[in-house]
């Protein structure tokens, strides 16, 4: 045969199975989409049923993330310290997981919960700013302050882990007449390491399920769930490890509501 005709023959085959398998794609992917958009038609008529409206957009396509242990970081915690009180530390070991700092400016204590307090006269000016440039340093989202006319009152910021927010791990800020006089909450370690959970956590529909299953048993408030996104929940805490559990967040037009992806157990927030 002449080589140049088998060589046209070869390329029309390959070109053949090349468009077999583009098409046998094409035909998966059209039949996941209609499977899915079913399974959703089905998840708002279920919702419907407990008068609750579900946006079809509402249900998250994400996937989640996976659980992270998290080991104690002395030196991140220092630098916290510092942020306020400077560099000039004095650390000491209290037992018990509790470590000191005290400076010129006040006093820092860390615990191995991730759980921390910093008192003393942490900043006179631009209190709101320096806040700010703490949360922005350590992964909080920024504050977003509640004053009063004397310039007294509080913010609180949510942590962010792998770009995500850490629903139950919060730092508060206290201002006292325009003054930053208390640093509350929980600081985490930058980073952690990804482990497989027993179980296969729960995906968007099945967080919705079990969101629908706690509203009809505690009458969870809530008429519309309008939308949907995953983030994490500090779920353990030992004196050598922290772990954090993947969570979809279930947004309603009343409150938020957290389903552990992981447990199947519902909180508000």
């Amino acid at each position: 045969m002449d080589r140049h005709l088998l060589k046209n023959i070869i390329i029309l085959i390959l070109v053949l199975v090349n468009g077999f398998l583009l098409g046998a794609l094409v035909l998966r992917k059209t039949a996941e989409n209609h499977t899915r958009q079913q399974a959703e038609e089905q998840m708002v008529e279920l919702f419907a049923a407990d008068s609750i409206t579900l946006y079809p957009n509402a249900i998250s396509k994400e996937t989640l993330p996976p659980s992270l242990t998290l080991l104690r970081d002395t030196g991140r915690e220092r630098q916290a310290a510092a942020f306020f009180l400077g560099d000039d530390l004095v650390e000491t070991d209290e037992g018990g997981g509790i470590s000191t700092y005290t400076g010129a400016l006040g006093t820092a204590t860390f615990r191995s919960s991730g759980s921390f307090d910093i008192k003393g006269n942490l900043a006179n000016k631009d209190a709101e700013n320096v806040c700010r440039a703490f949360c922005q340093e350590f992964s909080y989202d920024v504050s977003a302050f509640v004053l009063d006319e004397t310039g007294s009152g509080s913010g609180t910021a949510v942590f962010r882990c792998e770009h995500l927010p850490v629903f139950n791990c919060t730092v508060v800020f206290t201002l006292e007449q325009g003054r930053l006089t208390a640093v509350s909450g929980t600081l985490l370690p930058a980073e952690g390491t990804p482990f497989q959970e027993a179980r296969e956590p729960l995906t968007a529909p099945g967080a919705l399920i079990a969101f629908q299953k706690a509203h009809r048993e505690s009458g969870a408030v809530g008429s519309a769930v309008m939308e949907m996104y995953a983030c994490y929940e500090l779920q353990s805490a030992a004196s050598s490890a922290l772990t954090l559990t993947p969570v979809w967040c279930v947004v309603t037009d009343i409150a938020n509501y957290y389903v552990n992806a992981v447990s199947g157990v519902v909180t508000s927030g």
